[in-house]
């Protein structure tokens, strides 16, 4: 299965050139990429000829319809550009939340971009389809669409020369966003590991993972401070895991000794 990456033009304004900006990237795309691209479009297309991976008039399809014809296209393609030209109706709102970055079209946008941004969000916390669409495509890996990404919305006004930048921006998001599920899957399958080693071997068992041995030590007593402090041990290993993967030893030391610290001041209150 491949990791779809979904990418959004939508402008509120008519005749603003989003289907025009959506074909350019989509060929940008086939032209200076590897990856497996493909395109909708909400509307009609006039000129070009429809495919498989060149699909329009995604509104004539039921939100079930629109679905499963999604969801076949994520195992077939690396990223799908979705021309949202139209106006601003239910059928729209429905599916812009499902996208990893939404371009709005025109300079004069920006403000409306935000407010389209809220109306999204809510859309995902209360409206029951919208929630199921995002689950039935995601999973439980709702991280992955970025909900607090702050430019995930981005108002801008179109020109041609522009392809190559939105081009390189929408590849570099893709590629970044494939690094960080894969490294999310990595320390996903490192940490039920973790959790399989008998605790008292908990030092150990993470040398043997691979973790330098003094760093190893060093984090079965961290582990065993918190727990001695009434925290549950895996707790305490799910809070304390990010620090054995992204921290040094000497800065897991100093977050311990500064714990100890901090203890020994309160008992002396």
């Amino acid at each position: 299965m491949r990791d779809m990456y979904l990418v959004g033009f939508y402008s509120p304004k008519a005749k603003s050139g989003v289907t025009e900006l959506a074909l350019s990237i989509y060929n940008w795309l086939k032209l200076n990429t590897n990856t497996a691209a493909a395109f909708i479009s909400y509307g009609k297309l006039e000129k070009e000829e429809t495919s498989n991976e060149l699909v329009h008039e995604f509104s004539k399809l039921s939100l079930t319809e629109q679905k499963r014809k999604v969801k076949l296209m994520k195992d077939e393609y690396d990223i799908i550009i979705y021309d949202a030209s139209s106006q601003l109706s239910e059928g729209v709102l429905k599916l812009l939340p499902i996208v990893d970055r939404l371009f709005v079209v025109g300079e004069e946008h920006t403000d409306f971009a935000v407010k389209l941004q809220k109306i999204i969000q809510f859309d995902k916390i209360f409206d029951k389809s919208v929630k199921n669409f995002i689950t039935h495509l995601r999973g439980s890996k709702t991280f992955i669409i970025r909900e607090n990404k702050e430019d995930r919305v981005i108002g801008f006004n179109y020109s041609k020369n522009e392809t190559n930048t939105i081009g390189q921006m929408v590849y570099t998001d893709y590629v970044t966003r494939y690094l960080e599920e894969k490294f999310i899957e990595k320390n996903i399958k490192t940490f039920k590991k973790i959790l399989r080693i008998p605790k008292k071997d908990l030092y150990k068992g993470l040398h043997e993972l691979g973790i330098d041995f003094e760093k190893a030590l060093l984090f079965h007593e961290y582990v065993f401070l918190r727990e001695a402090l009434g925290q549950d041990y895996q707790e305490a290993l799910g809070n304390l895991f990010p620090l054995l993967i992204n921290s040094t030893y000497k800065e897991i030391f100093e977050k311990f000794q500064n714990e100890i610290n901090f203890i020994k001041k309160v008992k002396l209150l």
